[in-house]
């Protein structure tokens, strides 16, 4: 099989459909899983024994279920149990919630590097638990866990891939059903891959420079 421009041209205002979605999921979802995960983190941390193993419980099930699998559940089982959502906030919803516990994770162990004698500081100064998170803590963690999560978005940014199997019209779902209609692979796969390797760079770059920066 040769490439083909003309059908390149042809097909690539729906590839760039699917670029505009893929952006759109991964922007969504990204703010789900950070400020999730930061929420997750904080409630572990303050919260009681029972609390605690609650919150463990269903971080491990969240990185313990493949993503694939809890899409079609919730895809195909909920509106089995009387809840209909269309495609994209599913896969919005689910990416977000999935990469929620894996940045708990991050936040839960930049906020165990965080010097003891910091807390005991703040109690000496009567901060209160609120303004102690809000001014002290939250601030530090979101600091030492930048490199970590940069790493979970780029990752989250290639997992919306999966949300073709649902429907979702993402760059592969495009690239699938081009290829799929018209029974050509090159050019659809092709432009897909070299489009996910050009925006990939942004996140590897600005990873690479923080990392310069705070070395």
């Amino acid at each position: 099989m040769t490439w083909d421009w003309s059908y390149v041209l042809q097909i690539l205002p729906d590839i760039m459909t699917g670029v505009w979605n893929t952006i759109v999921v991964t922007l969504a979802s990204s703010a789900i899983a950070l400020l999730g995960g930061l929420l997750l983190a904080i409630i572990e941390s303050v919260s009681t024994t029972f609390g605690r193993s609650f919150v463990r419980f269903w971080l491990e099930l969240f990185r313990g279920v493949p993503i694939l699998v809890l899409l079609y559940i919730g895809f195909y089982v909920l509106p089995g149990l009387g809840l209909t959502l269309p495609a994209m906030p599913i896969g919005i919803g689910i990416l977000g919630i999935v990469y929620a516990a894996y940045c708990s994770e991050v936040y839960r162990g930049s906020l165990i590097t965080i010097p003891a004698e910091l807390r005991d500081a703040c109690v000496a100064l009567h901060l209160s638990s609120y303004v102690t998170w809000r001014r002290v803590l939250v601030p530090l963690m979101v600091k030492r866990s930048v490199p970590a999560l940069l790493n979970y978005v780029l990752g989250l940014f290639r997992e919306t891939a999966l949300l073709f199997a649902i429907g979702v019209p993402v760059l592969m779902g495009e690239a699938q059903i081009k290829a799929q209609l018209s029974f050509r692979y090159l050019e659809p796969f092709t432009l897909a891959g070299l489009i996910y390797i050009g925006m990939n760079l942004p996140f590897l770059y600005f990873l690479s420079r923080f990392k310069v920066k705070h070395a």
